[in-house]
C-alpha cells in the first residue's frame, strides 16, 4: 500500500506549474518584418547601372572591362552573368533588380566610335555618350536623378 502511496504523490507533484516564467521570439518574424522595412529605407546614395550588350555575341569581355572601369569611378554598375544574353533577358534583369540606368554598348559602338547608349528607363530618354567621359556623365546625371532635361541634349 505504502507503494501506492508514493506513486500518487509523485503524480500529484508532476502536475504542479513549473515556477518559472519564459517567453518565446518568433526570431524569423523580426527578421522577415526588418528586411522589409528596412529596403523603404535603403539609401543607398549612388549610381546604380546595368551593362547590357547590343549584338556582337554577347561582348562579355567588353561588359566586365566597363563594369570594372565604373567601380573605379564608383559607381554601382553590374552585368547578366550570361556570355550572349538577349536585350529582354537584360531589360528583365534590370527590372528584376530595380536598376533604372542601362549602358548598351554595340559590337559597332565599341569598335568604330567608342561610343555607348545610356538609357533611363523609368523616364525613357537615351543619350549616346562617349565612353570616355561615361563616369562624368552618370555622376553628373545622378545628381538631378536624370532629371535635368540638358543633359539628355
Amino acid at each position: 500500500m505504502s507503494k501506492h502511496l508514493t506513486l500518487g504523490a509523485l503524480s500529484c507533484q508532476k502536475s504542479n506549474p513549473p515556477g518559472a516564467v519564459g517567453t518565446s521570439i518568433a526570431l524569423e518574424t523580426l527578421l522577415l518584418h526588418s528586411s522589409v522595412d528596412s529596403k523603404f529605407y535603403r539609401n543607398d546614395g549612388g549610381i546604380h547601372v546595368l551593362v547590357c550588350s547590343r549584338g556582337g555575341g554577347g561582348l562579355l569581355a567588353e561588359r566586365m572591362e566597363l563594369v570594372a572601369e565604373l567601380w573605379e569611378d564608383n559607381i554601382k554598375a553590374e552585368f547578366v552573368p550570361v556570355r550572349d544574353p538577349s536585350l529582354t533577358e537584360q531589360y528583365e534583369y534590370a527590372n528584376d533588380h530595380d536598376i533604372k540606368c542601362l549602358v548598351v554598348i554595340t559590337d559597332t559602338g565599341v569598335s568604330q566610335k567608342g561610343s555607348l547608349k545610356v538609357r533611363h528607363l523609368e523616364l525613357k530618354k537615351e543619350k549616346e555618350v562617349e565612353r570616355e567621359i561615361l563616369g562624368r556623365f552618370l555622376s553628373e546625371a545622378m545628381t538631378t536623378q536624370f532629371r535635368n532635361p540638358s543633359i539628355w541634349n
